[in-house]
């Protein structure tokens, strides 16, 4: 069995690592840490969470790969995380030197991945969907003193950033693309349909088709 747990600095109060357990020394050691870690620490306290225990070790690779996403790497300007990898495989996700990248490169220039070998990847992903235990352990990670914002106020530049970011297409969660969004605005416009029949056509709800139009969503174009 095994556990995920993750590392906050007390000195911003913001989560600084998120690593795999599995015996109950590991969260609480210092040993095989990353110059990174080891530098925060050496500034300031930190407090350690559990926030998932008895998982298999698959799961708990998942659960990895699915923190480190959610807070983000600091080594690629993504969060706050000192994560060297992006979880679940100890090197996934490492950035190597560019020297590495051609030794490792050559052998496999030229090669692509057969059809059995995507459909076997889009078959393990698909369908997956997290338990109501997995949400409320999610929620409660997040609320709180345990939100890395908490007390904290956003610079009106890092909202701008934060909606340029998941705005439009974008946003990974978005059925629609620009020139969806402008077709729809011009078959309305020419009294050809109505919301509800836009929605069907789309394939998207009808609030989505009244906020499109209403431009409470997609105002960048």
């Amino acid at each position: 069995m095994a556990y995920v747990y993750r590392h906050v600095r007390l000195d911003k109060n913001e989560p600084f690592y998120i690593g795999i357990g599995k015996n109950k020394y590991r969260a609480n050691s210092s040993k095989n840490r990353n110059k990174h870690w080891k530098s925060i620490v050496s500034k300031t306290d930190y407090r350690v969470d559990i926030l998932f225990d008895d998982l298999d070790y698959e799961e708990a690779k998942e659960k990895e790969r699915e923190f480190i996403s959610l807070y983000g790497r600091s080594d690629l300007e993504k969060g706050t995380l000192c994560n060297k990898t992006d979880g679940g495989e100890g090197c996934l996700g490492l950035k190597h030197s560019e020297e590495a990248k051609e030794k490792m490169g050559k052998p496999n220039r030229g090669k692509t991945i057969s059809k059995e070998h995507r459909d076997a990847i889009s078959k393990f992903h698909k369908g997956k969907k997290h338990t109501e235990e997995y949400k409320r352990l999610m929620s409660e990670s997040m609320t709180g003193e345990k939100n890395h914002m908490y007390g904290k106020k956003i610079s009106e530049w890092h909202k701008q950033k934060i909606s340029e970011s998941s705005s439009g297409s974008k946003n990974k969660s978005s059925k629609l693309t620009e020139e969806d969004v402008l077709e729809i605005r011009n078959l309305y416009s020419e009294g050809n349909e109505s919301h509800r029949s836009l929605a069907r056509k789309y394939r998207v709800a009808k609030g989505s088709i009244t906020s499109i139009l209403n431009r409470k969503t997609w105002k960048h174009i």
